[in-house]
């Protein structure tokens, strides 16, 4: 009776092994129309002119406005299905596993590496990180909250683990929460230069998700020096 305050319901009708290529044929793959909240907050960060590559940029509009900004961006994701998506924006793909770990190492150097909606679909984020951290100044990391106060409420009435998956359960294999990623941040020794909640709980003009990450952020932006 509470999913449709707290979070979707699991449809575990059709499981089978996870197949990038798959998924985007289900999801009908096109390049979203506009911006998400998060990639306007990644949009303002990242200075005109600047080196880009958007690792598992899936069907993100994001990366042909930083092209139209003046951003030498490259586009790089585990679907070919994605990057062909790209071709018609001018946009250089590179077909890259992230837990291929040899794979990351031969990523060449960027100004920004943007990783948004990504890290928690691996198994081996440390190790990426560790690897990645060497081949940008900045890295700008987004994560779904899982402390989430919808997420909260869902478990506590339902019973039920929260959802972030639409095709697969194993799309998400890491969960943070905000204050979990700082810890796990400052673990890598990486600095956070500025973090923002891209949405969340709204109050008439009190944006909450901003003032209480960690309790009312949904999905929260990361600006780290590496």
């Amino acid at each position: 009776m509470f999913y449709f305050f707290c979070t979707r319901k699991p449809n575990f009708s059709n499981i089978k092994k996870i197949d990038y290529n798959d998924y985007w044929v289900n999801r009908k793959f096109e390049i979203n129309k506009k911006l998400k909240e998060r990639e306007e907050i990644i949009l303002k960060w990242v200075p005109q002119g600047a080196k880009v590559i958007d690792l598992g940029c899936g069907n993100s509009l994001l990366p042909t406005k930083l092209k139209e900004k003046g951003c030498d961006i490259t586009v790089a994701d585990i679907s070919p299905i994605v990057l062909a998506g790209y071709e018609k924006y001018g946009l250089e793909g590179k077909v890259i596993n992230l837990e291929d770990i040899e794979a990351v190492k031969n990523i060449k150097k960027f100004d920004y590496i943007i990783l948004s909606e990504v890290l928690e679909h691996t198994k081996n984020p440390e190790e990426i990180i560790e690897v990645l951290k060497s081949h940008a100044d900045y890295l700008i990391i987004t994560i779904p909250n899982s402390a989430f106060y919808r997420y909260r409420l869902h478990l506590f009435w339902s019973g039920r683990f929260f959802t972030q998956w639409v095709y697969h359960p194993s799309e998400h294999l890491r969960y943070w929460s905000h204050l979990d990623f700082l810890d796990w941040l400052s673990a890598l020794n990486l600095k956070v230069v500025e973090c923002r909640s891209s949405n969340g709980l709204t109050i008439g003009p009190i944006k909450l998700f901003n003032l209480f990450k960690n309790l009312f952020g949904h999905q929260i932006c990361y600006l780290i020096k590496t």
